[in-house]
């Protein structure tokens, strides 16, 4: 008999009790060989509903020789796929984000072992070949840097660069371009100093098939592991999954500001946040869209040592699947948990120890979707949790983890628990602390910061608010910024000469729904900025010249363009704040601060002080603008 106990949790700062069962006999569901048990699905239903969340699909891979194909695949299908109330099933395609970085880390690796491209060059390629040599493009400010990043640095997250990944984007020159601009990117640690975890670092070598080859990187996976596994579901094409039709709408929080206490509405992002050709920008480092029945296969690969689970065939060599799991780079020195070791990171996975079980896997982050992909594979078993829902993070979690301590009949441990205590405590500080701009992380599920209130009265800055708005700013990785002052928050001010995008720009909608969250007392100025992650910047004045910046997100225009009806639009970032200095010394500029450029890692730094040498990120002022 499974004997079934409730405790009760009381969650006072979200005025909640809740019950959550916790299972402490497994002995039934490990006689019956079931892998997604009625606990948990129990479970499973249990959080989607006390997390108000959309939906979760699950696949469970055990290797099983009394089978007589040679492995089981579960699934569990829980909430809905879309706005329109569809179910999750086991075929709903999801974003799987860094996920798919792994794919990318496979492509790298069967280049290398490619004899027949190595005798065409006339020389190897492998994990320590520096990128310099294979990519005429690349190029980083750093000299060091620059000589020394070989395959493997870029693969572990060890070159000394922080993320910078607001200045990713479609750009008419593809992935080309993209490298080209990496030299403008400022570092923050020394070369191989610390782990910095960076997608610019991994869409880079997606180019290697189109130098060597002569082929899309989007194309050379669907040959070599799309099609051999009859990964049917996957692609990396937005308009194919779309017009499949079972594409998973990835759920938001329209409005949404933690800084303000205000949780936002859940709707679901339609169409897809990026629209198609938007992309193959971030193919490599995140860009896989597939579904829990293809992942079922794929980590059955993984679990076979790189050959088809069914025909024995060899997929990815052996030696490549091991080198990518071999951790390189130490990511968290400290254990998150007693059960969990420090982490380190291979190539496109983290590796670990979960209660003595030897753990590999890695997650992704999209907006509107969570994902984790994760292997133990000394006890040939894969868990697939698959969230489309922004704030899914903790929910995938406790269920992986829920499933791993029943199957490998470990301790009992209630994850969402312990995440929700974290997400609790987060949130009191950042609503009793007055700190400006310290951070406080939770790992790859939120960013938060707290913002100390603005001085009253403030100082003015050393020039007139309307001197701003008559400016432009550029950097070459970046783009341009145009801001726009809004009238109302400087009733005193008089545009002569105002940009010619403003009117337009001041009366949209979406400008009208970001300044009806906005304090319009304080001097604000609103910039658009089409980035994959952003669409706008607003900066509200604080005191001098420092502004404080937030990027925001909308899909608006993209569904009145794309003729969807009124309504059912998205703005997200409210709570996404940074800091940027007006400098307005001969050398003009806008120096953006406070973790803007995504530093990681004991060792990285920040600029500090004052002025164009205080910023991660430096747009200079365009003369005669």
């Amino acid at each position: 008999m499974r004997l079934k106990y409730f405790i009760t949790v009381l969650l006072t700062s979200y005025g909640l009790a809740l019950q959550v069962p916790l299972i402490l006999d497994t002995s039934a569901t490990a006689k019956k060989g079931v892998l997604i048990s009625p606990a948990t699905e129990e479970y499973a239903n249990g959080l989607l509903k006390k997390w108000s969340s959309s939906g979760l699909a699950v696949a469970v891979v055990r290797k099983d020789d009394t089978e007589p194909s040679g492995w089981r695949h579960e699934f569990g299908s829980y909430g809905i796929a879309k706005g329109d109330g569809s179910p999750i099933t086991p075929d709903s395609v999801f974003a799987i984000a860094s996920n798919s970085k792994l794919f990318l880390a496979f492509s790298v690796g069967l280049l290398i072992s490619n004899k027949t491209l190595a005798r065409e060059r006339g020389q190897d390629i492998k994990w320590s070949t520096k990128i310099r040599d294979l990519v005429p493009e690349w190029g980083l400010m750093d000299d060091d840097m620059d000589r020394g990043v070989t395959l493997q640095d870029m693969l572990s997250h060890r070159t000394g660069m922080p993320r910078h990944d607001y200045s990713g984007g479609k750009r008419k020159g593809g992935i080309s371009e993209m490298i080209s601009t990496l030299r403008y990117l400022r570092p923050s640690a020394e070369f191989r100093e610390t782990f910095q975890y960076n997608n610019l670092m991994y869409e880079t070598p997606s180019y290697l098939p189109k130098v060597f080859l002569n082929q899309t990187y989007e194309s050379y996976i669907e040959q070599h592991l799309f099609r051999p596994l009859n990964m049917s579901a996957s692609t990396y094409s937005v308009s194919e999954a779309e017009r499949r039709g079972t594409l998973a709408d990835g759920f938001q929080y329209d409005m949404g500001d933690i800084t303000q206490g205000k949780n936002g509405t859940l709707i679901p992002t339609v169409p897809y946040f990026q629209r198609p050709g938007e992309e193959l920008a971030w193919a490599g480092a995140g860009g896989v869209l597939t579904s829990a029945r293809d992942l079922a296969v794929w980590v059955s690969m993984l679990l076979n040592k790189g050959r088809h689970p069914y025909t024995n065939e060899t997929i990815v060599p052996e030696e490549v699947v091991e080198h990518v799991a071999h951790g390189r780079s130490v990511s968290h020195g400290k254990p998150d948990f007693p059960e969990i070791s420090v982490r380190v990171y291979g190539a496109g996975q983290w590796r670990y120890s979960y209660q003595g079980h030897d753990i590999i896997e890695h997650g992704g982050s999209n907006p509107g979707y969570k994902t984790q992909v994760a292997r133990f594979p000394d006890d040939n078993l894969a868990i697939i949790t698959l969230s489309n829902d922004e704030h899914g993070g903790p929910l995938l979690e406790a269920v992986k983890f829920r499933i791993a301590d029943e199957l490998l009949g470990l301790k009992q441990l209630d994850w969402n628990d312990r995440w929700v205590m974290k997400l609790s405590v987060m949130t009191f500080f950042l609503k009793v602390m007055n700190f400006r701009y310290e951070k406080m992380y939770n790992e790859n599920v939120a960013k938060a910061q707290k913002l100390a209130p603005r001085p009253s009265p403030p100082t003015l800055p050393s020039k007139p608010f309307t001197s701003l708005a008559e400016s432009s700013f550029s950097h070459p990785a970046y783009g341009t910024l145009k801001p726009c002052l809004v009238p109302e928050t400087v009733p005193s001010a008089h545009l002569h000469s105002p940009q010619a995008h403003c009117g337009a720009l001041l009366s949209s909608y979406t400008v009208e729904r970001i300044l009806s969250a906005s304090n319009l007392s304080i001097p604000t100025y609103i910039i658009p900025w089409k980035r994959t992650f952003a669409t706008h910047l607003r900066l509200a004045h604080f005191d001098e010249n420092l502004f404080n910046v937030t990027i925001l997100w909308s899909n608006a225009e993209v569904r009145e363009n794309e003729g969807y009806g009124p309504g059912g639009d998205l703005l997200t970032g409210l709570d996404q704040h940074f800091e940027v200095e007006w400098v307005t010394t001969e050398d003009e500029g806008l120096a953006f601060k406070g973790g803007f450029w995504g530093k990681e890692g004991l060792d990285s730094m920040s600029p500090g002080g004052v002025g164009k040498e205080s910023a991660e990120v430096w747009f200079e002022q365009v003369k005669n603008s």
